[in-house]
């Protein structure tokens, strides 16, 4: 008994955070707040559609299986994608929360459309990338932002071997779209 009553609790108060960072007008007020960072003309533009144009196979078992390792041995990300990780890019997408820190989103996915969190459609690898977030931002759901970082492009696996993502950010700004007459940065 006393453990149901600590995890009605538990379930409870995870249930408020989540209600507390979707709540419509937080996002809408947490949107109009977003600036470019002063530097965003460093970032080199990149988007979803160059880094999902290819096909990215990813293996049902951890890579110390042999038949993952055949999946893994034949996946190659183009020579053009390799060559954003490590750099300064600006990409659009959709964030989605994963660690929050006082009211502030300090890991989260990129998503390059919403049909992940509306509509069940399960992203490919290559539609995501996990991002993080030392200084943290205001949740901004539900609309498309500029995120601004340090891409790392390769496999990252979990501490049982599974192959998790091929995109990392480490984010230091969020921004809002830019205007059509600056150029598109998708």
């Amino acid at each position: 008994m006393k453990y149901k009553v600590i995890w009605l609790c538990v379930l409870a108060l995870s249930i408020s955070c989540v209600l507390e960072l979707a709540r419509p007008s937080t996002s809408l007020e947490n949107f109009n707040q977003l600036v470019h960072p002063e530097d965003a003309a460093s970032y080199v533009g990149s988007g979803f559609d160059q880094l999902s144009d290819f096909s990215f196979k990813v293996p049902d078992s951890p890579r110390t299986d042999s038949k993952a390792r055949e999946i893994l041995k034949e996946n190659i990300i183009p020579t053009a994608v390799r060559e954003l990780s490590g750099q300064k890019i600006a990409i659009q997408g959709y964030m989605f929360p994963l660690k929050t820190f006082e009211g502030k989103v300090t890991q989260f996915i990129i998503l390059k459309d919403q049909s992940w969190c509306c509509y069940g459609k399960i992203p490919e690898i290559n539609e995501w990338i996990v991002a993080r977030s030392d200084i943290g931002f205001k949740p901004v759901l539900d609309v498309p932002i500029n995120f601004y970082g340090k891409l790392k492009v390769g496999e990252q696996f979990d501490e049982n071997d599974y192959l998790v993502g091929i995109y990392q950010m480490e984010c230091s700004s969020i921004g809002p779209l830019f205007p059509a007459d600056i150029g598109a940065r998708k």
